[in-house]
C-alpha cells in the first residue's frame, strides 16, 4: 500500500427505515479481502478492535446464499456475551457479500 495515499473513506447510506449499506473501500487484493471476511481464522484476527476492549467468544459462518453467521463477544463492563447475527444475501467470491444484521 502507498503510505502517501489518503484511505478511503467509509460511507453509510440508509435505504429504509430498516436497511443501511455501508461501504468501504480497501487498497488490496479482492480475493485477500473477501478471505478476510468470510474465514473465521482471519475474521477473529481483526474485527473486535483491541482497543474497544472487546473479546470474540465465538464466530461461526455459513458462507453461502443463505448461510447464518454468528459473531459472539465479551466486554469487562458486560455481564452477559453480546451477540450478532444474520444471514448472507448474496455471496459471489471474491467480489460481493452482502447480508443481515439482527442482533
Amino acid at each position: 500500500m502507498d503510505a502517501s495515499r489518503k484511505p478511503e473513506p467509509t460511507t453509510a447510506e440508509r435505504k429504509s427505515d430498516r436497511e443501511m449499506v455501508i461501504t468501504r473501500v480497501v487498497n488490496g487484493p479482492a480475493r485477500l479481502v473477501f478471505d478476510a471476511w468470510t474465514k473465521p481464522e482471519l475474521l477473529l484476527r481483526w474485527w473486535a478492535p483491541r482497543e474497544f476492549g472487546v473479546s470474540f467468544v465465538s464466530c461461526e459462518l455459513d458462507v453461502r446464499v443463505g448461510g447464518r453467521y454468528r459473531f459472539v463477544f465479551s466486554h469487562p463492563a458486560s455481564p452477559e456475551p453480546m451477540a450478532f447475527f444474520g444471514r448472507y444475501l448474496e455471496v459471489v467470491a471474491p467480489s460481493r457479500l452482502s447480508w443481515t444484521n439482527e442482533e
